[in-house]
């Protein structure tokens, strides 16, 4: 991360935000994923430390192996708790984003509830986040695009002046907690963050080789976070249905194209409900054949009852899938990780944009033929090869 970066000056900048409010909302994008929920919940941790009364909203469903999280299951999610979030928002004096940088990004349905709150009272709405290209929706933003996850930028605004410890704000609406309530609201808070840095880095996989990262995961260790228990519940805790819709992909769906280093598979909606599972069990799918020899991009197409085709696209080194959402399928994200949506056309034409795509800027160059060493070569013929 770029040391120039002042976060405590945005720290200062966001506690006056946070002295201002009472009641404040927070926002994780549509379909949650372990940065979006850890993210959120962390911060609602911190705030409810200083005695603010804050709700937590999404849509799209809680992953399973994500529901673990402290406070997971009490966030009001869209389509099954919408009085509940229309309360929320007709009270709250501070909205939060975190994990993403445009609006849109919470859901169609999601994004019209909060425009409209936004429209009829003058809140304040903050954004915390990692994503390049912010848009400028917001008050106030501390966006940190060279950042692994949300989860490191809320880690480093949050550090103790020691640069040891996650530091807990100073209360002066809430009681005074006690060493040992410290103690296990700090290695809950520290446990939150670490699910998002772990999972948005796929188990430090990818976007993830600055030594300063290191340091910033032993201070989330240092303050109490258990990595043995979020590798075991983010990796060991899926349902069986999830495992085979897993081993269905793998075996019958993914197609290899190495001539564009690149692989990619579809899901149907009869293919999911066969599979009697939901959008939030493909989690992590899109990244399976990276694992192939001589792939180093690949593309996951979902369809969806009246979205359009969701995509998905992972890639290794040089190749910018978020150029390639942005021009296909409207949509960014990061160089390694990107998705967008196709809503002009079938699945089929969306796997077409892909592929073309890749063809136009990917596409190797055909080996050249040369006489297999060790033949005797005709001079007549040598003449041909020189």
């Amino acid at each position: 991360m770029e040391q120039c970066r002042d976060h405590r000056k945005a720290y200062d900048e966001l506690s006056e935000f946070l002295a201002k409010s009472h009641h404040i909302v927070l926002f994780g994008h549509k379909g949650p994923d372990g940065d979006s929920v850890g993210s959120t919940l962390a911060m609602r941790m911190l705030l409810e430390s200083l005695g603010k009364s804050v709700q937590v909203i999404m849509a799209g469903g809680m992953p399973l192996n994500l529901r673990w999280l402290p406070g997971a299951t009490e966030i009001l999610q869209q389509g099954r708790q919408d009085e509940e979030i229309d309360k929320a928002l007709s009270i709250c004096d501070l909205i939060i984003c975190l994990d993403f940088n445009a609006l849109y990004r919470v859901g169609p349905l999601l994004e019209e509830r909060l425009r409209a709150s936004l429209a009829q009272r003058n809140t304040p709405i903050l954004m915390i986040d990692h994503h390049p290209f912010p848009s400028d929706d917001f008050s106030w933003q501390w966006s940190c695009p060279e950042a692994a996850a949300t989860c490191e930028v809320l880690t480093r605004l949050f550090l103790s002046p020691d640069e040891r410890w996650i530091r807990l704000p100073e209360a002066t609406d809430a009681p005074t907690l006690d060493p040992a309530q410290a103690e296990a609201l700090r290695a809950k808070i520290a446990t939150s963050l670490l699910t998002g840095i772990i999972t948005d880095t796929g188990l430090f996989n990818h976007n993830s080789s600055r030594p300063d990262l290191y340091e910033l995961v032993a201070v989330l260790l240092r303050s109490g976070a258990d990595k043995d228990l979020i590798v075991d519940k983010i990796n060991h805790n899926h349902p069986e249905s999830r495992q085979r819709l897993e081993g269905y992909i793998l075996y019958e769906k993914v197609v290899v194209m190495p001539e564009i280093q690149s692989a990619y598979f579809v899901l149907t909606r009869e293919e999911m409900e066969r599979f009697e599972t939901g959008a939030a069990d493909t989690d992590g799918f899109v990244n399976k054949p990276l694992d192939i020899k001589g792939i180093n991009c690949s593309a996951f197409f979902r369809e969806t009852l009246d979205e359009g085709v969701k995509v998905s696209v992972r890639s290794i080194g040089d190749i910018a899938v978020n150029e390639l959402c942005s021009e296909c399928f409207g949509g960014g994200g990061h160089k390694n990780a990107a998705g967008g949506e196709f809503t002009q056309g079938s699945i089929s034409e969306a796997v077409d944009r892909f592929v073309d795509y890749m063809r136009r800027h990917y596409l190797k160059p055909s080996k050249e033929r040369k006489p297999a060493a060790g033949i005797p070569i005709p001079k007549e013929l040598q003449d041909m090869f020189n």
